[in-house]
């Protein structure tokens, strides 16, 4: 029976080491080393090269290729990798996601379904009334707009 530290005497060395050896031994038993390498954008430091380097604002190649900065990756695997990772990485919620993670997430996560409700609504045209009627009139005869401060040309028939 495991003892807990409310039940043992404080001056107990034995009992207080048997305690920690069982928590060592928990700790190993939930342990596991991770072997596979994920690649994760979010966590890559990009750190700008060093000033005495960079000629008119733009690194020349073969200093680059001195210090070792340009590499490519040839291998298909890592680039396809690469890929999928950061396009993961660019998903909204709703793509990576079946259902809302948090509270904050179920306002707005079916908005797409129902955005086509508020365009079906009716839609009611400006309705005219004398002074547009007039307006239109105007322009119609004159080939001016009523409200300008130049004179009207009246087209000739």
């Amino acid at each position: 029976r495991s003892l807990s530290y409310q039940e043992m005497d404080k001056d107990d060395a034995v009992a207080w080491n048997a305690v920690y050896e069982e928590t060592l031994a928990k700790e190993r038993r939930a342990f596991r080393l991770r072997e596979t390498f994920t690649l994760n954008p979010k966590k890559m430091d990009a750190f700008p090269p060093k000033p005495n380097l960079v000629v008119r604002g733009e690194m020349p190649e073969y200093i680059a290729k001195q210090h070792g900065l340009i590499q490519k990756h040839n291998d298909p695997q890592v680039v396809e990798e690469l890929n999928q990772t950061l396009e993961a990485q660019t998903k909204v919620p709703t793509d990576k996601y079946l259902q809302p993670a948090t509270s904050a997430q179920e306002i707005g996560w079916l908005h797409t379904k129902y955005a086509n409700r508020f365009t079906e609504r009716k839609q009611h045209g400006l309705k005219s009334n004398g002074i547009t009627k007039y307006a239109e009139a105007y322009v119609t005869d004159m080939g001016r707009n009523p409200f300008q401060k130049k004179p009207p040309i009246v087209k000739e028939a």
